[in-house]
């Protein structure tokens, strides 16, 4: 064990006291023991949550959750722990670095892949077997530091699933079994990789001459197949020495013309995810879009149903849907159409939960969709017969340019309300009431006169800055007609940026007509960098649009003249 002599790093090692190892841990012995020697005789279980979630081939998985105290104290228990274990290759769960993708790689392109499954792995790793393991070689710890340790990181006897010293510990305890089932892969030029209780050879050898060590696909050999193969003798007999149980209901034969899979991966010829859970990461977002949260909750949780518990967590659909496009975008990466054609609409649709997304430019990522047409607004002010081009954003705010709504009579006012209406359903027609009017940065702020509805917003961009070059949409109505039924888009770059009158612009390269005025410009996120204001065909020098920081200015001013109301 290497150290660093400019700030060493505290070590595990047979001189460790338990009054040492709370030293470690940032507090006293005396503290450490409350957790399972407390008063009233208090138990470790006492400061965990248990709760169970659906496994995805069924059936519950327990979960314990510890509670803030000890989860730090098993945080730098694990810390310790991983000073002393160094993880081999094949070994790719709950290493810093690796992920399913490392996993399920070293199987691509195999004639054979096999997968068995650990049976109640977390529940086999009792109490006795962490401090039998810390107190023997090559750890050797003290054995009242190793039931310490053990105390802090198991509850009711086993590792709980879910504590931050869980991991780490799991690994360690399974550090012969790697050892002795890679030795065994490459004895039979296999491959050996193992994902917590996930345990997957592959083989590029024809059926005849799999190893009946590792796969035994002769168990009747009137009929030879790997449909019917079962976990080899020597394979089950590592496993049960040491300390484990294959799970039978997880054994499986892949051939290389049919699906392979390796923990939820296709590896047939390259790593990808199962077109099923793409489909039905879809789905979910869809049911955002067309049904609303609540309605889309329901229904997931109508089409997966789970048995009644009162204490079980309420489901929650949109981290949820985060977790799955956070999973597809670290297999297939965060440039990936697929990923980011859900990414941008789920963005679009959650208020709370994000994913990330760069600025990419493809034509396809900034197409004109439903979500997008329904936060275009069409203005008509009676009083000048004109129509201009608005958009929500969050707050329930109308934006468009103070021209549009500029008085016939006196354009240092403007109009007290107008007609606001989308394309996607005409025959909804709403007063738009003038809030706030700032003729010097040509924005007007409307808000429509119905209070029983939330209407769809776009969200201003906040991360990524509008740069020379860059390609921008925007959208409007620049030659609305009743019978239209589509936003008018135009596809534009960035030429440069310049202020006029203390007011900052952004020039393109594509022309911009009058009806374009108030507009929303868009990245390719679909989060608003802009107000599309000022084009040449209208007597302009530039075509143009309003830079998002001088929205920003607006909003600010009109919240302050209204904190009090």
């Amino acid at each position: 064990m290497d150290g660093d002599i400019s700030s060493p790093k505290p070590t595990l090692d047979s001189s460790t006291t338990p009054e040492l190892l709370a030293t470690m841990l940032g507090t006293s012995y005396g503290k450490i023991k409350y957790f399972y020697y407390g008063r009233s005789g208090s138990r470790t279980a006492n400061f965990y949550t248990r709760f169970e979630i659906n496994k995805k081939n069924g059936g519950m998985r327990e979960i314990y959750a510890p509670n803030k105290q000890l989860k730090v104290l098993q945080g730098r228990i694990a810390s310790l722990l991983s000073n002393l274990y160094k993880p081999k290759k094949y070994v790719t769960a709950f290493v810093k670095g690796t992920s399913l993708y490392d996993n399920a790689i070293n199987h691509t392109r195999k004639s054979f892949v096999f997968n068995i499954d650990l049976k109640d792995f977390f529940p086999t790793i009792t109490f006795a077997r962490v401090r039998g393991l810390l107190i023997s070689k090559p750890y050797s710890l003290d054995p009242s530091t190793a039931s310490v340790i053990a105390h802090l990181t198991t509850v009711n006897g086993h590792l709980p699933q879910g504590a931050p010293s869980s991991p780490v510990i799991s690994n360690m305890i399974c550090a012969s079994l790697d050892r002795q089932l890679n030795s065994l892969a490459r004895q039979h030029r296999a491959q050996y990789t193992r994902y917590a209780d996930d345990i997957t050879f592959s083989f590029y050898c024809p059926l005849k001459y799999l190893p009946l060590e590792i796969v035994n696909t002769q168990a009747n050999p009137e009929k030879i197949n790997h449909y019917n193969a079962q976990t080899g003798s020597k394979l089950k007999e590592i496993i049960s020495t040491n300390g484990f149980i294959v799970n039978p209901g997880k054994v499986r034969l892949q051939f290389k013309h049919e699906r392979q899979v390796v923990t939820g991966l296709t590896v047939n010829k390259k790593v990808n995810i199962d077109r099923r859970y793409i489909r039905k990461t879809s789905a979910m977002i869809h049911s955002i879009e067309s049904l609303g949260i609540e309605g889309a909750k329901s229904l997931n949780i109508s089409l997966n149903p789970s048995k009644d518990n009162p204490d079980e967590p309420a489901f929650e659909l949109e981290p949820h849907i985060q977790g799955r496009l956070l999973f597809i975008k670290q297999i297939k990466g965060e440039s990936c159409p697929v990923y980011r054609n859900m990414a941008i609409k789920f963005n679009s649709l959650s208020e709370e939960y994000k994913v990330p997304l760069s600025s990419h430019e493809t034509k396809d990522n900034i197409s004109i969709n439903a979500n997008v047409v329904d936060k275009c607004w069409i203005l008509e002010i009676d009083e000048t017969i004109s129509q201009g081009s608005g958009f929500i954003i969050e707050g329930g705010l109308l934006v468009t340019c103070a021209h549009v709504v500029a008085s016939k009579d006196d354009t240092d006012k403007p109009v007290e309300s107008c007609i606001a209406f989308r394309v996607s359903n005409k025959s909804d027609q709403y007063k738009a009431i003038v809030v706030h009017y700032d003729k010097h940065r040509d924005i007007a702020l409307l808000k429509i006169d119905h209070n029983t509805h939330k209407f769809p917003f776009f969200r201003i961009e906040e991360k990524i800055p509008v740069k020379q070059n860059d390609k921008v949409s925007i959208y409007g109505f620049p030659d609305y007609k009743p019978a239209s039924t589509y936003v008018g888009c135009v596809w534009t770059r960035v030429v440069n940026d310049f202020i006029a009158s203390a007011v900052t612009y952004y020039e393109v390269d594509k022309v911009l007509y009058s009806g374009n005025s108030g507009g929303p410009v868009l990245n390719s996120n679909l989060h608003v960098v802009g107000i599309a204001a000022k084009g040449a065909v209208d007597g302009h020098k530039l075509n143009a649009f309003l830079c998002k920081s001088e929205l920003e200015k607006v909003i600010a001013t009109y919240s302050a003249l209204h904190s009090d109301s």
